[in-house]
């Protein structure tokens, strides 16, 4: 087994994180653990905790990764929908929510990853995953102020997080295969049409009535 000086801490930083990167493109994280990671790229599980802390910080290491990764597509998504001027708020969000739904489907065990992970109760998330989340939302709270520039922060930030529990719970489902609706069921390219066609819906209804129940003149349309 090489000894701990034969990389520097940011290479074995990198070489855990693709570790766990390589065993979540076929097996869930169920299925892992910081001895495998060890055992992977040929360490000790001692110096694993000496590096992250915990297996709990080094998976958490890996879901930062996974949140860069969700954040870069979901804002290329927007940027390349604002660019087609007929495109409305909504077909922006829309194309941000299906890039989302699209990432679940393509990373589904690192996807899964994000939301089954927990830090013990008396560990503070820390400040750097925050940010991460943040800026997430961050996302769709500019949308929606394009939309309305007239609604308020915490309007804005109560309509992100609605949007996407919405989203999430379609992404969750169409996963699972219990959407419920009969062409779906075991066709992953029918879930996928479906889910676009709920996330429209969902964003379609509950932003025209967010828009009227805080109306303004002098957002983007629809």
């Amino acid at each position: 087994m090489p000894r701990r000086q034969d990389h520097t801490a940011q290479e074995l930083t990198e070489m855990a994180i693709q570790a766990v990167a390589a065993h979540l493109q076929s097996a869930p994280a169920s299925q892992l653990s910081l001895r495998k990671v060890a055992r992977d790229i040929g360490y000790s599980p001692g110096t694993l905790i000496n590096l992250f802390g915990s297996y709990d910080l080094l998976l958490l290491a890996f879901n930062a990764r996974t949140l860069d990764a969700i954040q870069h597509q979901l804002l290329s998504a927007i940027q390349q929908s604002a660019k087609n001027s007929s495109n409305s708020v909504i077909d922006q969000l829309a194309a941000a929510a299906g890039c989302y739904c699209d990432y679940a489907r393509s990373h589904q065990h690192a996807w899964r990853l994000l939301f089954e992970h927990r830090l013990a109760d008396d560990q503070p998330l820390p400040d750097w995953q925050a940010q991460r989340i943040a800026t997430l939302f961050t996302l769709i709270e500019d949308s929606l102020r394009r939309l309305n520039p007239e609604a308020s922060s915490t309007a804005c930030q109560t309509a992100a997080r609605v949007i996407w529990s919405g989203v999430h719970g379609i992404a969750t489902l169409m996963l699972d295969n219990k959407l419920f609706m009969a062409s779906a069921d075991h066709n992953p390219d029918s879930a996928a049409t479906h889910s676009e066609q709920l996330i429209r819906s969902l964003l379609q209804h509950y932003l025209t009535d967010w828009c009227q129940h805080h109306q303004t003149d002098g957002g983007e349309p629809l």
